[in-house]
This record gives C-alpha cells, structure tokens and sequence, in this order.
C-alpha cells in the first residue's frame, strides 16, 4: 500500500469516530429527509382482542384520526385570569386494560391516561416470558393537561367501555366538561378523541393545553454509557424535517441545573409548529401526533445516577448520564363560545422502533430510526438484512449479517480488484519512482511531472486505489448505523453469542473486564490483512500495523454484531488478496 492509498484510510477512521456528531449537528439539517404527504385517512372496523398466542399481523395502514377539530372560532374574548387548578382527588383509582396480540395497555380514572404499556413480542430480558413494560403511573402518557381547572392526575368519571375503547369525563370549573375517548387500534396506536364543551354562558380561552408522553427509561443493561446518546426527542416541523434534540440536552440541562422544560428548539428560540413529537430509548419509541399538529414542544428531563467509566480503558471519566425524558405538546390557543365543543382529535404510539411500523404511521415517522445522512443505504441494507433472517435457514441475524457482508463484497468485487491492481501496478514502477525523488530532489517540479509522465507512460491513474475505497464509504456508515441500533438484533443469539446487540462480555463475573472474542479476531485479520499487503516504505509498514491495534480498541465495547459483519468483511478481504496474490503476481520494471 503507497502513501496515497493512507490518505483515504485516514480519511474513513476520522470520519468513522466523527460521524455521529457530523450526522447529529451539521448534515441532518444541511440534507434533510424529502418531505412525503400524508397518508390518506381510512376508516378501520374496531375489532376484538386477539388472544396472546396470535400470530403477529403484518404490518397495517395507521387507523384515521377521528372526527376534525371544530373550525368555528368564537370572537376574541378580554383575557381573563386563569382559574385555581382544582386540587388532585384522592378518590379510588380505577384501572382498565384494554389489549391486542401487540399492545396491552392500562389506562386509569386518575388522568385519563395510559399507566402502564406492554409491548408484546418483546422480552423485557433474555429468555423471558415477561414483555418490555413502561410504567408511566408518575406522569400517565397520551393525558390531557393544561385545561383551565384540571390538576394532574384529577379523577374522571369513567364511562362507556368496550373491548378495545374506554371514554373518560371530568367537569371541570367554569362550566366546562372535558369528555375523552381512547380506542386500541390494530397495532401499537392509541386514537384518542378529546371533546371540550362550554356548558357556560361565557366565553372561555384556552390557552396552554395539550398532551403530555410519559417518561421514556433505557431498558435494563442500557446504562448510558454509549457516546451516542440513547434517549432523545425528536420533532416534525412544518412536514419538511425531522429535528433530533437528544444532541442538545447536555446544553440544555446541565449537571446540577434546575431541570425546568424546555421548549424547543431552545431556551432562546422562538417555539415552532410541530406535527409530531417522538420521545425514545434506544429501541422503543412514544410517538404523539395530534391532528392538526401543536403550537410548540417542551421537553422535560432527569439524571441518574453518575456512572464511572474508562475511555478506552485507558482516561478514566466521570458522567451523570439521563435517566428518564418526556415531552409534552401544546396546542393553539382558542377561545370557546357558550355552548360550543371543541373536538381534538390525536394519535399516540408507543411500541418498538421498526421501519415497518413506524412507516406506516405518518410521515416521517420512520426517520426516528436515525439513520443519518446515508438513510436511502441504511435503509435497504436493513430491509435486505430481515428478508434474509425471515427466508434462510437457520433464520438467524448472526447468518443475515454473514450473507449481507458476502452480498456486499461480491458487489464490490469489481472495484476492490480494480484498486488492488491499482496498488500492485504502483508497486510494480516503485524502483522508477525512488529513482525519480532521487534524481530531481532538488526541483520539486521537474520530479512531479517527470512522475506524472511515468504514470501516463505505464497507464496508471495515481488515485486508483483511492476512488474505490471512497465509494464504499457510504455503505461502511450505512452498515454502522443500522448494525448498532437495529432492534432486531436485540436478543438474536448467534454461535457462542447471546446479544448480537451487545458485546459478547464472556466470562463477565470472571474476569476484570469481559472477554469479547471477536474484535480480537478481527485485529488478528487485520493485522494479516496488512502482511499480505505490501509496500516498499517500512516507515509506512510500520503506521499501518497500528490500525489494528486502533480497531481492536475501538470495536471492544461495540455490538458483536457489528463485530461480526467487520470480521467477516476482513476474512474476504484476504481471500480476495490471496487471490490476487496467485493470479496476478507483480511484474517488476527494471530501473532506467
């Protein structure tokens, strides 16, 4: 390998350790996702719960919202000072569960909001029968608030119930009543139908009132000690982009602040429309939508516990990562005329974060997967990654990500055997060059087109073994993004790997630190990689024998997934070079 092809290696390595915050802070926003309409509204025929045991459906159109807010504005009404908040009931609590074969949810008469959510489907540990369960009983999601009147958690008069809806009612001060009807759809959305009548004879303003997401946690042995953070917040402005908040709580709510929300984009921003807010941990999301969109976004965050870590292995450092994050929307303000009701119509979901699904919830709902700048890449590598998992036996992700990385190589072949002939064919006029510096090293120039002239002679383009790596870039990002944070890697078990989305961590109430079998292996690759390959500078030789022992280093504390993908990218990679190394073996030119 020449000093040229070092550039573009050194290029990917920063790029690689970069990229997040690039993607997270600058490319997002300069190249955002193109906006796609709405999906047309269809009308679904509310159907029974499906036992446990059901199979998964595929996946299905969202369910329509329900009927469209009021249009008729009543004239400006004087302000007038907002009425006491009532103070909270402590009247029994009476829960309701309503479920489908994805979906159990709780809601309750204290809020009239949702309490508890089980994603079905989905263990909460390894080997368990008990599902992924959020518990949101100190700040019930999918509630109103902000009613002139209503207290957090006020009690409700509970009404009307079906197999899969429930309607809520509360009289509120003033002459207002607040009626709420939430029905399970199909999959993992929750309709909810707010209706708020003026039984006064005056007119009242509404003013701050809403929905509010339940606070969203990391899953147990999620600590928060990736440098990526896992949970976040995310927003739909005005149907064009998706803005990604997560990157900015640490300005937002620093260590030792007060904690107060924030409405975003900031402190010192005017708030904007929003269509949609998603509140998410690394692989299960809240997404609330409410019909006509909201006014503004406040997000609301806690820190844990601080965590003690090593920066690899080596600085160590103290963090105060976030333990919990929620969100809450407002809508325009309005004031109600006497007798009038006022419809507010929204959609809450709370389930896993897979393409599928969230495709086919709204627009732009899928972008909370965050694949970053190259999501068209991303996307179809992870779509190509399930159909092989689904259609090839042993139906294992560990076999998935071997066949995609073999898929890859084969497509890349052409241009991986193009630079490597490249790069031998560099070797081959090596002597010529020495001889060259040698003999011009005192006119830069003459040495640079005299070289220039060497290349055109033996038809060789300088930046062969360039061009190739570069093009490749995007799906090495591609297949980062999508390898690190897939969540149908979650609990896939493959050879002596139990989490293909966590390191291996074998012999972990051993050892001091757990073994992780893979990224040894793959420097041992790389370092034979780098044998194999040769060069006629040792001081470079030298510099590229330390890639290894980087990678290694960097790729510890990764997924094993994506491990795995690396090692078997690297396996290929010297069978591809052994190949080459028989049959086209390097011609040298004698010295003229």
């Amino acid at each position: 390998m020449k000093k040229q092809d070092l550039i573009p290696i050194v290029l990917i390595f920063a790029l690689f350790l970069a990229y997040p915050t690039l993607d997270r802070k600058f490319i997002s926003k300069i190249f955002p996702p193109k906006a796609k309409p709405a999906p047309a509204a269809v009308e679904t025929a509310q159907a029974p719960s499906l036992p446990a045991d059901t199979a998964l459906a595929a996946p299905a159109a969202a369910a329509a919202p329900p009927a469209a807010a009021a249009e008729t504005e009543a004239p400006a009404a004087p302000e007038a000072p907002a009425p006491a908040v009532e103070e909270e009931d402590d009247s029994l609590e009476v829960l309701t569960t309503l479920g489908n074969e994805r979906l159990e949810i709780t809601t309750s008469t204290h809020g009239a909001g949702v309490v508890r959510a089980a994603i079905l489907g989905y263990p909460s540990v390894k080997g368990s029968d008990v599902p992924v369960t959020f518990d949101f009983s100190d700040r019930p999601a999918a509630a109103p608030i902000g009613y002139p009147g209503l207290a957090p958690r006020a009690a409700f008069e509970l009404g009307d119930s079906t197999d899969d809806s429930i309607v809520y009612r509360k009289v509120l001060p003033d002459g207002l009543v607040l009626t709420r009807t939430l029905t399970l759809g199909t999959n993992y959305q929750v309709q909810i139908l707010d209706q708020i009548e003026n039984t006064s004879a005056a007119a009242i303003p509404l003013t701050g009132y809403g929905l509010q997401s339940g606070f969203m946690e990391n899953l147990p042995g999620e600590d928060g000690k990736q440098q990526v953070p896992l949970l976040g917040v995310d927003t739909l402005t005005g149907s064009e982009s998706v803005e990604y908040w997560g990157g900015k709580f640490e300005k937002w709510f620093p260590v030792g602040g007060d904690g107060a929300p924030v409405a975003v984009p900031g402190p010192d921003e005017e708030p904007v429309h929003v269509d949609w807010a998603a509140i998410k941990n690394k692989y299960f999301v809240q997404i609330l939508t409410p019909e006509n969109g909201a006014d503004r976004c406040h997000v609301q965050t806690a820190r844990g516990e601080p965590v003690r870590s090593n920066f690899m292995f080596l600085f160590p450092r103290t963090s105060y990562p976030f333990a919990r994050v929620a969100a809450d929307l407002r809508m325009p303000d309005y004031v109600l005329a006497p007798g009038q009701t006022l419809e507010q119509a929204a959609t809450f979901y709370v389930g896993p974060k897979v393409y599928t699904e969230l495709q086919a919830n709204g627009p732009h709902q899928e972008d909370v997967l965050q694949l970053g700048f190259w999501r068209v890449v991303g996307i179809w590598i992870l779509k190509v990654m399930v159909w092989i998992q689904a259609h090839v036996w042993p139906y294992s992700y560990g076999v998935a990500i071997i066949l995609l990385t073999f898929l890859i190589r084969i497509i890349f072949w052409p241009l991986n055997h193009k630079s490597m002939v490249s790069t031998r064919h560099m070797q081959e006029i090596q002597p010529l060059i020495t001889a060259l510096k040698e003999k011009y090293k005192s006119d830069p120039q003459k040495q640079q087109q005299e070289m220039m002239a060497l290349y055109k002679e033996h038809k060789i383009n300088p930046m062969g073994g360039c061009l190739p790596m570069l093009i490749q870039i995007p799906v090495f990002f591609a297949l980062f993004v999508v390898l690190r944070g897939a969540i149908e890697l979650r609990f896939s078990s493959f050879l002596w790997i139990s989490d293909l989305s966590t390191p291996e961590n074998l012999f972990a109430d051993v050892l001091p630190i757990g073994l992780n079998i893979l990224p040894l292996f793959m420097g041992v690759t790389m370092w034979l990689q780098q044998k194999m390959t040769p060069t006629s500078d040792p001081q470079q030789q030298k510099m590229m024998m330390m890639m290894p022992v980087l990678f290694t280093f960097m790729f510890y504390s990764f997924p094993s997934g994506l491990s795995l993908y690396w090692s078997t990218n690297q396996v290929m990679m010297i069978v591809q070079l052994a190949w080459m190394k028989k049959f086209h073996p390097p011609r040298p030119i004698a010295k003229k």
